[in-house]
């Protein structure tokens, strides 16, 4: 079965960027009803609830044709607030070093014009949707949009989502 993640920081720990009672209700009630909502579309089905959330993301098409939409929204919306918690940090901000600022500068010239184009990409999602970072298999750098709860791994199974808002 699937699980809410802890957090690795208090829930006012991001304050005064985003409040605590923001964070835990966007934690422990929006998020684990994503997590509540997957385990129950796959009662019954524990060859999928043995996967881990990117394996399950990658399988969508095994999956019987009345749980496939259910597993994509809480699903993806699990994996989606999975990585969101991850990328916050109290510590963080700043430019990237190492590998990371490498391919930037390498894919968009510099971290500024990243976060320029990384900026257009999430303010071009229509309604509800995120915008995203992903590390394709050659190892190289692209940006994604998808909608709703859709994560990156349901289209391209080979790319690894590293950023997305």
């Amino acid at each position: 079965m699937f699980s809410l993640p802890d957090l690795s920081y208090d829930y006012d720990a991001l304050e005064p960027h985003i409040d605590a009672q923001t964070m835990e209700i966007h934690h422990s009630k929006h998020h684990q009803g994503y997590v509540n909502n997957l385990n129950s579309a796959l009662e019954g089905h524990n060859d999928f609830l043995s996967m881990n959330i990117h394996e399950l993301l990658t399988s969508l098409d095994k999956l019987p044709d009345d749980k496939k939409q259910a597993v994509t929204n809480n699903g993806g919306g699990h994996a989606n607030h999975s990585l969101y918690w991850e990328v916050m940090s109290p510590d963080g901000g700043g430019e990237p070093t190492g590998s990371l600022a490498d391919a930037l500068n390498s894919t968009f010239g510099s971290f500024d014009e990243f976060k320029k184009k990384f900026t257009e990409k999430a303010s071009t999602v229509f309604g509800s949707g995120w915008a995203w970072l992903v590390v394709l298999e050659d190892g190289s750098l692209e940006l994604a949009r998808t909608s709703f709860q859709n994560n990156p791994l349901m289209k391209d199974h080979s790319c690894t989502p590293i950023l997305g808002i």
